[in-house]
């Protein structure tokens, strides 16, 4: 029954789309160039936990983003383009579906700022890789080493499980949450705080795609045979800003999905939600142009901490991130093999259009899931950036007294790699150890050798393979002295000088960055003091 309605929708969706697109119409933002004054009551109209955010990261309770649109202007704007689709306090902003003539003609209202394109997604590019795999029998392993390579044990050693930490999901559904038993313990606690489906305008998330279902079980999933995720301990609000089905997913309901989250007291946010190449280009990828880019910058400001994956582009041609990973102030996470710790082909490469690095640290791109009746196997970024969510609130339960930029860069500085950096991996993968100051400190395990001619790594020692958690790598870098990086790679280690380097291939003002075994040298191309 549940699939003829959706079919109903779809045809129904179709209908509609074709209507519009034959009568001329767009779906648009109207932006406004400011707002009203008038009463506004943040307590009032804030989460108590929303408040408590902002008075602990020392922010005003309230700016001018969180103000009402101006009711005189929606009335104006549907008396030229029919109704309100959405109403955007951040962005100062609705959505109506307008043709050129009614476009022209809004945008001559005084109060009018610019006409924007409200961007698509084809869901196409969502499930680049099939969501779970038969049940195989190995998933208990799997499941052990996505928390093992972040260290979970400590967290759980130190009794830490993200409570009091409030998250928010922006997915495609959220089925069997209401029932499934590894999300007993939150159900019973009433952790679940607050519900909504933008899809559908209701409060019911417990229905559509079970990739939010998954995504979900990577940050608190948990019975007596299972730990899938860190932050079992946490509160949750689930949004439902995506169907699947749709030939089109707008960043409209991401949006008002992000403004909701902050309304109801979040304080971290995971989103797997890539847009990319269906209407943006390579070089927009700067976080300044996306709206939903924008609106997470937004967030930021706001002291919400917003986890995003990188996107599964890797191996298409796009290739590079979607937007909002894009934007600056936000945790963007790459993918990597959970027994090699090496990036995973299909996981989307940075750095943003701008030059920042992107990603800010990786996580496995294959883990354990819940999925409708089995824990299974899933593949993609959309389950790196959620092992990161779970950590990230663990941290944030040893750390209240950090606002959610200290945090951010606490994580960056966390990374396995860490100073070393790539457009694959970013920083690393995050490790609790560094947290709880219990971190090993390694012997040196490489020197670089120079001469007048070349630059060379040599190993002192090369481990045999069982002794380590994941096999361990050479990663180095050229830089520039800004920063950017001109070549990146990482090699396996398997003789005692696995790389060298000639001189004429560097500028004079170059860096050479290599990581081994927990070790990190850094060299000037023109300077051979370490």
């Amino acid at each position: 029954m549940k699939q003829v309605v959706s079919i109903l929708i779809f045809l129904l969706f179709l209908l509609l789309s074709a209507s519009l697109f034959a009568q001329g119409k767009e779906k648009v933002w109207v932006v406004f160039s400011d707002k009203p004054s008038g009463y506004f009551d943040p307590v009032e109209y804030f989460d108590p936990h929303s408040v408590q955010r902002r008075v602990r990261q020392g922010l005003p309770l309230y700016d001018e983003t969180d103000l009402p649109v101006s009711v005189d202007y929606i009335r104006r704007v549907e008396e030229v383009a029919g109704r309100v689709k959405n109403v955007s306090r951040w962005l100062n902003a609705v959505t109506v579906h307008a043709g050129r003539k009614e476009q022209q003609e809004l945008s001559r209202l005084p109060f009018v700022a610019s006409i924007e394109p409200v961007m698509h997604l084809t869901t196409s590019s969502l499930k680049a890789f099939p969501q779970e795999f038969p049940w195989s029998g190995k998933e208990g392993k799997l499941a052990k080493q996505q928390l093992a390579l972040m260290e979970g044990e400590v967290f759980d050693s130190l009794g830490i499980d993200g409570r009091g930490v409030r998250i928010a999901l922006f997915d495609a559904g959220f089925p069997g949450v209401d029932y499934h038993p590894l999300f007993a313990h939150i159900r019973e606690e009433g952790r679940i705080v607050a519900t909504h489906d933008f899809v559908k305008g209701t409060d019911d998330v417990f229905s559509g795609n079970v990739h939010g279902t998954m995504v979900l079980s990577c940050i608190a999933g948990m019975n007596s045979e299972w730990t899938l995720g860190l932050a079992t301990g946490a509160e949750f609000l689930l949004a439902r800003t995506e169907q699947w089905g749709e030939p089109f997913s707008e960043e409209v309901n991401w949006v008002c999905a992000m403004e909701w989250a902050d309304r109801h007291g979040v304080d971290i946010i995971n989103s797997s939600l890539g847009y990319t190449y269906h209407r943006y280009f390579p070089d927009e990828m700067n976080g300044r142009i996306a709206m939903v880019s924008r609106a997470a910058t937004l967030a930021a400001r706001k002291g919400i901490l917003v986890v995003n994956a990188m996107g599964n582009a890797g191996a298409s041609r796009w290739e590079i991130l979607g937007a909002p990973a894009d934007a600056d102030s936000i945790l963007s996470v790459g993918g990597v093999d959970p027994y090699t710790g090496r990036h995973m082909a299909f996981s989307s490469f940075g750095p943003s259009a701008d030059g920042r690095l992107k990603p800010n640290v990786c996580a496995p791109a294959r883990a354990a899931a819940a999925g409708r009746r089995k824990v299974k196997a899933a593949y993609g970024t959309s389950f790196s950036a959620p092992l990161v969510t779970g950590f990230a609130a663990c941290v944030m339960q040893m750390h209240p007294e950090w606002n959610n930029m200290e945090l951010l860069h606490a994580m960056e500085r966390s990374g396995h790699l860490y100073p070393y950096y790539d457009y694959a991996h970013g920083y690393g993968i995050p490790q609790a150890s560094y947290f709880s100051r219990k971190k090993e400190d390694r012997m040196t395990s490489f020197t670089i050798l120079a001469n007048e001619e070349s630059l060379a790594v040599k190993i002192r020692e090369i481990p045999p393979d069982s002794t380590e958690k994941i096999p361990s790598y050479l990663y180095y870098h050229i830089a520039s002295p800004g920063g950017l990086l001109k070549k990146y790679a990482v090699i396996e280690v398997s003789d005692s000088i696995p790389l060298v380097i000639s001189l004429k291939a560097l500028n004079p003002d170059d860096f050479l960055r290599v990581y081994y075994r927990g070790q990190i040298r850094c060299l000037s191309a023109e300077n051979s003091d370490l």
